[in-house]
C-alpha cells in the first residue's frame, strides 16, 4: 500500500482515502478568498507538529503577513519556525533570473530543514514577471523537477480568476499528480456558498462528490 501524508484536515483525509499520496504535487486551485492560503498552512502545521518539517514559499503576500494571518486560524508558525520545523520565504519574481533564484533558496530551505512538504504560493505570483509562454511553462517544468529532486509532498496553489474556468497557465493541470478545486459564489438569496471537488488524483480513490464547506476560526470545515 502507498504511504499517505495527512493533509492536516480530517475531513479531507477522509474523501481521500488517508491523505496525499507521499512524493506527490497536488494542485490546489480555486478562485481568491476560497480557503486555499488557510489549507496549505494546516498542511504545512501539522505536519511540523508530527516532525515532518515543511516550507511555505510566499510569492503572492509577504512573509510577516501570512504568519500573522494564519495565526488567527490557530496555526502559530512562529514557535516551530524557532525550532526549526518550519520555514517560511518572502519571494517575489520580477524576471526569468530570479525565477532561477527563488528556486535555489525554496531548494537550500528544504535541504537544510530536511523538509518533507512545500507549498507553493502561487503559481500566478511566481509565474508574474514571465512575459512568454515558453517561460511559464518552462517554470512550471523546473517546479515539477524540483520537487521530484528533494521528495517533498508538495501543495502548489493557483488562483481561477472570478469567471472564469481555466485554472492557472494550463501546464500544470497535466504535471500535477492531483487536482482539488475550491469554489464560492454566493446564491439566490445573496448567501456565499462554498463547494470543494477532488477532480483528479492519481493512484488513489477518492470522493467523486462535491462537498460543501465552510471557514471559522479552526480552518475548513468540510461535509463529508
Amino acid at each position: 500500500m502507498s504511504e499517505r501524508i495527512s493533509t492536516g484536515n480530517p475531513e479531507l483525509d477522509t474523501l481521500l482515502d488517508g491523505g496525499f499520496l507521499k512524493n506527490s504535487m497536488i494542485l490546489l486551485a480555486g478562485n481568491p478568498g476560497a480557503g486555499k492560503t488557510i489549507l496549505s498552512s494546516r498542511f504545512i502545521y501539522e505536519g511540523a507538529l508530527e516532525d515532518e518539517p515543511g516550507v511555505y514559499a510566499c510569492f503572492a503576500e509577504t512573509r510577516k503577513r501570512l504568519i500573522s494571518d494564519v495565526k488567527k486560524f490557530g496555526i502559530d508558525y512562529e514557535p516551530l519556525i524557532r525550532r526549526r520545523k518550519v520555514e517560511v520565504l518572502d519571494l517575489s519574481i520580477g524576471s526569468e533570473t530570479e525565477v532561477q533564484s527563488a528556486l535555489n533558496q525554496i531548494f537550500e530551505s528544504i535541504t537544510t530543514l530536511r523538509a518533507k512538504r512545500l507549498v507553493v504560493d502561487s503559481i500566478a505570483a511566481m509565474a508574474m514577471g514571465l512575459e512568454t509562454e515558453f517561460e511559464k511553462r518552462h517554470l512550471i517544468r523546473l517546479l515539477y523537477r524540483l520537487i521530484l529532486k528533494t521528495g517533498c509532498t508538495t501543495i502548489a496553489i493557483t488562483d481561477i480568476p472570478w469567471n472564469s474556468n481555466r485554472i492557472g497557465e494550463s501546464i500544470e493541470e497535466f504535471v500535477a499528480d492531483g487536482i482539488i478545486l475550491m469554489e464560492h459564489q454566493y446564491d439566490s438569496s445573496d448567501t456565499l456558498k462554498r463547494q470543494l471537488r477532488i477532480t483528479k488524483m492519481r493512484g488513489t480513490n477518492h470522493s467523486r462528490k462535491t462537498h460543501k464547506y465552510t471557514i471559522s476560526s479552526n480552518g475548513l470545515n468540510i461535509e463529508l
